[in-house]
Order: C-alpha cells, then sequence, then structure tokens
C-alpha cells in the first residue's frame, strides 16, 4: 500500500514539472530582447584607439517565464558594418555551434557578455574612419539590436606633406574672434597621389571641448608639385583663454597654441548666429559679381531677450582669402559711431542685421585674385561670431596684377593619325609665384591654319584643378599637369585638314599663361623638329611706337623701336587688346612667323605676349601747329620689300595721308606717285634729254636680264628715286617696251617680247631669284653656308648664331626667308636639323659677282 502511494506522488510532481516546462516554452518570443548598451567616449562624439568601442549586452524578459538556446561557446556576437552596407567585422566567426538552455523568469533582465571593437579588419589593419553600424546579435535567437557610432583611425600621410596653419584677426582689432586657416602643401616637384590615403578629418579641441573638422585634404586625389591646398579654417572667439590644438588622426601633424580670450567686457546673449545669403543657393562668384549677406540672430532660450548696443557697428564682416590676408573689413569702410539703442529679440522670431556689400576689392581699389575666402560675421558687443566660405574665379586681366616672367614649354608627342599628348613644363624666371587656376578646364588649345583662323578649338584636363594655387618657384622649371590625349579625330572625321598650323596653348590661369608653336599635321620629323626650335625662342623686350599699312589681306601693324621696324604676327593671349596708331608702349614678344597682313615685308615678325605699359602721346598747340610731312623711304639694296616708319599727325595734308597709303603699295605707289608731280607742276615741264634716254635704256636692259622684276627692286637696283623710275616707266608703257603685272601687293615688269607678253598666264611668266647682298645677313648665312658645303659640312641654327654673332631668333627668321625664296633647305640630321644650300643658290652664289669677289 505504501509503494503504491509513492508511485502516485512521484507520477503527480512529474506531472508538475512537464506543465512547467510546457508553459516556459510557450511563452511569447516578442517578450524577450536583446539590450545594447554603448560606452560614452569622454569629451568627444566619436571612437578611437585610446577610447575603443564596448558594448554591454543583456537580454530582458518583459513577460512570462521563458527559456531559450544559447551558444556557450559565444554568447552575443558583434557584427560591424560599413555606411554602404559591407560587413566588415564578423562576430560569428567564433561561434562552435554549442547548445545550452536559459530560463527567464517574469520580468527578469540577464546581462551577458561583453562586445568589444578594435576597428581593426581581419588583417589586422585599421579601418578607415567614418560612420559605422554596429550590431549585437544572439545566433540561438536571431534577436539584435543596433546602433550607428563614428570612429577616427590612425592615418598614414605621405612624408612629404607639410601642413600650415595661420592665425588671423581683422585688420583693426587684435580682439574678438581668431581666425586659424589649415593648407596642406607639396613643396616637392613631384605630384603626390592622394586616393590611397585613408580618409581623413582634422581633430579640433578648444579647451575641453572636443569635435570633428575639415577634411585634411579637402577631398582631392592628387596634391601637383608646389600646390599650396586650402583645407579650411577654424573660428575661435573663445571667453576665457584656452588651448586650440589641431591633430590628424594618429597625431602625424600637431599644431597647438594658446587663444587669448576677449578682454573687452561683453554683454551676455544666448542667441544663435546665421549668415542670410539673400536668396543665393551657390557659394561662386565671378567677376562684375557683389556679395550681399545679412546677419540673422535666432533666440536660443524661450524666453524674451534685449540687446543693446552703444555702437552703429552691430554686426560686422571681414574677408580673409586663402593665403590667409585680410582683404576687406567693414570697419575700415564704415567706422564706428557711438549710439544708445535697445532691441529685443523674441523667443519666437529672429533679428535680421544688413552688412556692408563688397565688390572684391581690396582697400587700394585693386581687384582680389581669384580664389577661396572666408566671409567672418560677428557681433562684437555680444561676442557672437560665425562664418562661411565662397569662391570667386576671374577670367578678366587683373590692371593691379604685377608683370611676371614666365614661359611655357610644350612638349607634343604624336601617338598615331588619331592623337597626340600634349605635356607643359613652366619656366619661372620670376621671383616666387603662385599660379592660381580658374577655369573648370584647366587647358585652351586653339589651332590656327595659315590665314590665322581657327581651325580648331578645345578645352581639356576639365573639373580637375578649377580654384587651386601652386607655387612657381623662382628659376624654377615645373611640370605642373599631367599628360593630356587630345583627339585628332572625331566620329571618324579628322578635326584638320593636312597643312601647317600654329597650336596656341593656354593655361587658364591667373596670371594666363600662354605659348604658341608651329605645328605640321600629321606630325612628321620635320614638324617636330620645327617645335624644338620654336621652343628655344626666348622672349625679349620692345618699346616703341606703333603704325599701321593697309594691305589687300587686312592691316600690317609696325611696331618701330630704335630705327629698326617688327611686324606685328599676332596678340592672341591678350584678349581684346589691339594696337593702335601713334600709341607707345614697352612690350614683351616672342619672334613668330608673319601674319597674311604682312607677308610681303622683309621685316622680324613678333608675337606680342605682354603689354608691359603703354601711353597715347600727349600733343600740345605747338606741336599741332608745326606740320609733320612724311618721310620718304630710302632705297634699299634689298630685292624685297622693306618696312617703312611712316609719322602721321592731325594736320598733315590730304596728299601726305595719300602718300603713305601708296607708300606700302605699289599699284597705288606709281599712279600717286604721278598724280604728285602733276600737283607739284613737275610733270610736263620735264623735257627730254639723252640722260634719259640713258636711263630707259638702263631700265630695258635690267628688265631684259631680269623679267618679272617688281618696283621696288628696280629702284634698288637701278639707284633712281621714286620719281625718276615713275617717269622712264611711264614712257616705256606708253612707248609699248614694257608692261606691268599685278601680283598681289607688287607690280612686276616685264619687257614686251614676243615670248613675254601680257596675254600669258601666270605660272609661265618667269619671277627673278631673290639676290640678296653679300653685306647683309642673308648674303653672311648664304657664304657660311657655302663654305661649309665644299667641306661637307652643314651647320645648325644655334651654329650659325655662334658664329654670326646673332640670336638664334634673328637667324630663325632670315632662314626661314631664305628657305622661303628656295635658296636653303632644311635636314634632319641625327637629332637636330641642319641647313644646306639648293641647287638654286649654289648657281646664284657662282655667277653673282659680288659674291665672288667677296
Amino acid at each position: 500500500m505504501g509503494e503504491r502511494a509513492t508511485g502516485r506522488v512521484s507520477l503527480l510532481v512529474g506531472l508538475l514539472l512537464a506543465s512547467l516546462l510546457v508553459g516556459l516554452s510557450s511563452a511569447d518570443a516578442t517578450d524577450l530582447s536583446l539590450q545594447a548598451s554603448l560606452n560614452e567616449p569622454v569629451d568627444q562624439s566619436w571612437y578611437s584607439p585610446d577610447q575603443p568601442l564596448s558594448v554591454a549586452t543583456a537580454f530582458v524578459n518583459s513577460g512570462p517565464s521563458v527559456s531559450f538556446d544559447n551558444d556557450p561557446s559565444c554568447d552575443v556576437v558583434l557584427n560591424v558594418y560599413s555606411s554602404t552596407g559591407e560587413q566588415v567585422h564578423d562576430g560569428g566567426i567564433a561561434c562552435r555551434g554549442l547548445s545550452r538552455g536559459i530560463d527567464l523568469f517574469a520580468g527578469e533582465t540577464k546581462a551577458m557578455n561583453t562586445l568589444e571593437w578594435d576597428m581593426k579588419n581581419e588583417q589586422n589593419q585599421w579601418l578607415p574612419s567614418g560612420f559605422y553600424t554596429v550590431e549585437a546579435y544572439h545566433p540561438s535567437t536571431g534577436l539584435n539590436a543596433t546602433q550607428d557610432v563614428r570612429i577616427q583611425t590612425p592615418v598614414a600621410l605621405p612624408e612629404d606633406i607639410v601642413f600650415t596653419v595661420t592665425k588671423n584677426h581683422r585688420t583693426t582689432d587684435s580682439t574678438g574672434p581668431s581666425l586659424f586657416s589649415v593648407n596642406a602643401n607639396n613643396p616637392t616637384a613631384q605630384s603626390i597621389d592622394l586616393s590611397t590615403v585613408a580618409p581623413c578629418f582634422m581633430e579640433v579641441e578648444i579647451g575641453t571641448l572636443r569635435s570633428i573638422g575639415m577634411e585634411c585634404f579637402a577631398g582631392v586625389d592628387l596634391l601637383m608639385p608646389g600646390e599650396q591646398l586650402f583645407v579650411g579654417n577654424v573660428l575661435v572667439e573663445p571667453q576665457s583663454e584656452s588651448n586650440l590644438t589641431l591633430t590628424t588622426p594618429g597625431g602625424e601633424f600637431e599644431y597647438s597654441t594658446t587663444v587669448s580670450w576677449n578682454e573687452v567686457p561683453v554683454q551676455s546673449l544666448d542667441a544663435i548666429l546665421s549668415i542670410d545669403r539673400e536668396g543665393r543657393v551657390l557659394d561662386d562668384y565671378s567677376h562684375g559679381e557683389v556679395l550681399a549677406m545679412s546677419l540673422d540672430m535666432t533666440s536660443a532660450t524661450g524666453v524674451d531677450q534685449t540687446l543693446e548696443f552703444t555702437s552703429t557697428c552691430k554686426a560686422e564682416m571681414w574677408v580673409v582669402d586663402d593665403f590667409g590676408t585680410v582683404v576687406f573689413d567693414s570697419r575700415i569702410e564704415n567706422p564706428c559711431m557711438e549710439i544708445d539703442l535697445e532691441m529685443q529679440l523674441a523667443s519666437d522670431s529672429q533679428l535680421n542685421f544688413p552688412l556692408p556689400q563688397w565688390g572684391f576689392f581690396k582697400s587700394n581699389g585693386c581687384l582680389v585674385s581669384p580664389g577661396t575666402f572666408t566671409v567672418v560675421v560677428e557681433v562684437p558687443q555680444y561676442a557672437l561670431s560665425t562664418s562661411t566660405v565662397i569662391h570667386y574665379t576671374d577670367m578678366v586681366a587683373n590692371p593691379c596684377a604685377t608683370s611676371s616672367d614666365q614661359t611655357l614649354i610644350p612638349t607634343i608627342t604624336a601617338n598615331d593619325d588619331t592623337s597626340i599628348d600634349v605635356t607643359l613644363s613652366v619656366q619661372n624666371d620670376d621671383e616666387d609665384l603662385y599660379l592660381r587656376m580658374v577655369s573648370p578646364c584647366t587647358y585652351t588649345l586653339t589651332f590656327y591654319d595659315q590665314n590665322q583662323d581657327i581651325a580648331h578649338e578645345l578645352q581639356t584636363l576639365c573639373n580637375d584643378y578649377s580654384g587651386r594655387k601652386l607655387l612657381l618657384t623662382s628659376g624654377s622649371d615645373n611640370t605642373p599637369f599631367s599628360t593630356v590625349p587630345v583627339a585628332m579625330v572625331q566620329d571618324g572625321i579628322p578635326i584638320l585638314l593636312d597643312g601647317m598650323y600654329t597650336l596656341e596653348i593656354a593655361i587658364e590661369s591667373s596670371p594666363r599663361l600662354v605659348h604658341s608653336v608651329e605645328f605640321a599635321w600629321p606630325m612628321t620629323d620635320d614638324s617636330l623638329d620645327a617645335q624644338d626650335e620654336v621652343e628655344l625662342s626666348e622672349t625679349f623686350e620692345l618699346t616703341g611706337t606703333w603704325s599701321g599699312i593697309l594691305t589687300e589681306q587686312g592691316t600690317c601693324w609696325v611696331l618701330t623701336a630704335n630705327d629698326e621696324q617688327y611686324l606685328l604676327a599676332h596678340a592672341r593671349g591678350l584678349g581684346s587688346w589691339q594696337p593702335t596708331s601713334e600709341v607707345q608702349g614697352i612690350y614683351l614678344v616672342l619672334t613668330e612667323p608673319s601674319s597674311p597682313s604682312c607677308a610681303d615685308f622683309n621685316a622680324p615678325s613678333v608675337g606680342i605676349v605682354e603689354v608691359v605699359m603703354e601711353q597715347t602721346p600727349q600733343s600740345n598747340a605747338e606741336e599741332a601747329s608745326q606740320e609733320t610731312k612724311p618721310i620718304v623711304p630710302a632705297s634699299t639694296t634689298t630685292p624685297t620689300p622693306v618696312v617703312t616708319a611712316l609719322s602721321v599727325v592731325a594736320t598733315t595734308s590730304i596728299l601726305s595721308l595719300v602718300f603713305i597709303v601708296a607708300a606700302s603699295n605699289e599699284s597705288l605707289r606709281i599712279p600717286s606717285t604721278l598724280a604728285g608731280l602733276w600737283f607739284l607742276g613737275l610733270l610736263g615741264k620735264t623735257h627730254e634729254t639723252t640722260d634719259g634716254r640713258y636711263q630707259r635704256g638702263r631700265l630695258m636692259g635690267y628688265l631684259t636680264a631680269n623679267p618679272g622684276c617688281h618696283f621696288r627692286a628696280l629702284m634698288a637696283a637701278l639707284d633712281m628715286s621714286n620719281g625718276q623710275i615713275t617717269h622712264h616707266l611711264r614712257i616705256l608703257e606708253a612707248e609699248e617696251n614694257v608692261w606691268r603685272k599685278k601680283d598681289g601687293r607688287l607690280v612686276r615688269f616685264y619687257p614686251f617680247t614676243n615670248q613675254l607678253h601680257p596675254n600669258m598666264i601666270d605660272d609661265d611668266l618667269p619671277v627673278p631669284p631673290l639676290s640678296p647682298d653679300p653685306n647683309s645677313l642673308q648674303g653672311k648665312i648664304l657664304s657660311l653656308l657655302d663654305e661649309d658645303g665644299q667641306l661637307g659640312g652643314f651647320p645648325t641654327q644655334a651654329e650659325l648664331a655662334k658664329r654670326l654673332e646673332k640670336s638664334q631668333q634673328l637667324i630663325s627668321h632670315h632662314l626661314r626667308t631664305l628657305q622661303k625664296y628656295g635658296l636653303v633647305e632644311r635636314r634632319k640630321m641625327g637629332v637636330k636639323n641642319r641647313y644646306k644650300l639648293t641647287r638654286e643658290a649654289i648657281f646664284l652664289l657662282e655667277t653673282n659677282t659680288d659674291f665672288s669677289q667677296d
């Protein structure tokens, strides 16, 4: 009997336990939750190696008793995800798949393991600084808890990077807020690649308050040689003496200073300042625009506040450029005056203070240089301040900018018939200069045909360097930009026809740098040689006066300097500048091929690189009363036309003006000379003399030997005056002994014979060869080439310049002239261009008695 009772009791106990277990397992799973509590960093809002992240976890049962499985090998694990959702840390790797039950009574909380994260990846490397999502996860139940965090991990900086910090106050006062501007500098001659540098943000500490500031490299991937990159700034207005510390994550760069507090008594005000752009969205401004802003003040408390102002300078503004120089201060423009004014700052509204407008001018009236500017706005009486950053671009030449001496040296390489590579280096022969990029596109390439018309234009290297600045050290040769490929075929169609071009390359910077090279397409060895020769050209300075000569191709502008004449080839790099008659100036020039309008003149041709100074001569009444007569060109021995200096003033007679125009055009010279002789009463009074018949005989003999000789060459060869030769040619034409043929601006004369008559086609008409004076520079060049050729030698342009003691630019000009007339040819020998005489030149030298005697 007793044994049965014992068995019944055991059965009842077992049923009771089973019922309890059923109750536990059937508890509502939603009542069980996983909590995760992150440790709080001290005096900062991010986690770092010295303040790592840890997570305390616990299960909370808010319902009836519950039982669940748990893997004791890992308990709760930590997973971490990047801002893009990529898992960068997997805590579940430590789990071994074990199982053990956990029972929680109703309302019970059970502390679990504490999770720690060292902010490294599986390769034990620091993860990049930034935002992450940390997850406390329980593998057995699938419960989790997440939270977003920010971390700062050490960053390895390129060893050549140099950070500098500049402290600024407004110009009139050392009190008030201080602006600390940070720049990253590349002092080397090589670019620094930043694309592989981990994300980097400056850590800012003011007193005990720490925050994350500007990005270390302003988001750029490449720091150019000599570049100074504006990173950002920190505005500090402490109420007591404080320490300011700027560091990069890991502490490779650290800047620390003590900031003095504002000793001027200030009133207490709890408000927030913000800058109102007055509807403007963009931070970019350009030439001609005005910076117009106002200041909004909003209460930071729930009560109304009273403001008391004792100065008219309620809200002030000052501007600092990215070199750390104050370029504008409203207090200088509008001095403060004493007032007594009260204003109410309501808790539910804001006050607005107007700010002075700024047209991007300095106090001396000069425009600022393009760049990044920090605008600081402050309410001095309440020690409140705020700032914003704007960008200013200006493609217009700044008249206040000092002249500088930089030279572009291009290297052009042909890849094939479809593209070329352009590399530019900048030679700075002036003092240290910062080159500021002012356009979204760095290069402008313009191809001019032989008529100086634009055949193709393009911009390249865009959206890479706009607003950047790089240092060109004195005497240095810099190659700041990468090589740029230029497609010469678009949509299967060549952009240029085969032929010669002038390629103008411009760096869109302040100052703007421009260089031109002769360019043949498709590129050959000769065109590469021509490029090398142009690169040897040097700029030089000319001081002179402009005059214009009207030709069939346009106006040929002549600069008369030191009794020498120089033809204007172009001034493409100077915007809208054009020469003006009688204007005097100093010009930086470069030897260039002549323009079509000046192609018929034999004088050095230059391109204007820079206008150093210009002035218009001031004429007084006494000078105006003195009539200036035109200077009649003296005859020369050079058979090609020579540009003469012509002086014209307002009181010159109409006849003189006609003479000036005619002097530059042979088709007008002869009739105008006849008209002048008639006007002077000389025509009709002349009578036939033995000397007249003799001179006409000389003319006929010379034209028979040299058919096609032009008017000025006849004057030079026969040593006749303008009036003499005009008179005798008129008689010979009237007698039908000679006839004329217009050839552009020249007039050529031929003897009237059965073989030479006006009905002949142009291609059959003979043109006499150029015969330079043996004592001229061209004659000396021919003589040297003849001497060397007989010995099997062929000199280079540089060797000729050295032996003749002339500049390479001058020798290059005359070599081109001799090549044009078929007397000299250029050949590539090795890596250099060498020059030799043509057969025609050899024949000329052998048959010319002057050269033979020489």
